[in-house]
Parts: structure tokens; sequence; C-alpha cells
């Protein structure tokens, strides 16, 4: 990728311009933004891929935990697209959907799955 340097990708984007070769994160990040992919977000995602490699998940020191309701069980994780927070499914899907945060009491401890 010309910006952030990895060599592996799910599927290879072009930038802004056609000589421009992004992985998915960047090219992704590009297409809904405009912009590129914040160092930060970088910088994070390579913590995470090596911990995944180790077996472990971690984010900033630590187990990975959505920033609004603060469980660390989802089946995705989503990031807040204003301040790139870390937020489980329901909080990233109710962000997106309403527009605002999802009220911390809706919280529920088991995970539900589509019949």
């Amino acid at each position: 990728c010309t910006h952030c340097k990895t060599t592996t990708t799910p599927l290879w984007r072009r930038g802004k311009n056609p000589s421009e070769l992004l992985c998915n994160a960047c090219g992704l990040y590009l297409q809904a933004r405009g912009e590129y992919r914040p160092q930060r977000l970088i910088d994070e995602d390579r913590a995470d891929l090596s911990s995944e490699l180790s077996g472990v998940l971690v984010v900033g020191g630590g187990q990975k935990q959505c920033a609004n309701c603060l469980t660390d069980r989802t089946t995705v994780w989503r990031r807040d697209p204003k301040e790139g927070r870390l937020l489980c499914n329901a909080c990233g899907v109710y962000l997106k959907m309403k527009g605002r945060e999802r009220p911390v009491e809706f919280r529920k401890d088991k995970i539900r799955r589509r019949r």
C-alpha cells in the first residue's frame, strides 16, 4: 500500500491517482471520507494485527472494549466515524442509524443471533 506500507490485504484498491495502489482499509477510508486514513488508525490496526497473531486481542495495551457500553464481546468491532473510537457492533449500528450514542441501559450480556 502506498499509504500505510502494508503488503497484504484482501483487496487492492486505487488511490486518488491511478498509479497509487492502496490496501482495502486505506482505499475504503479514502472512498468514504475523501481523505487518507490517519496514522493513528494505521498504528492501531498494526497493534491489533500483531496481537491477533499472538492469540490475544489488544488495543492500547488491554483487551478490546467498546468506548460506549464497555463490553468486550461482539460479533464485529466498528469505529466511530467522527472520532475513531472503537465500538461494539450494537453501538456502532445504533450511532450510524440514529446519529447518537446508544444508551447504556440497552446493553445485553448475551449476543443474539439472527434466525
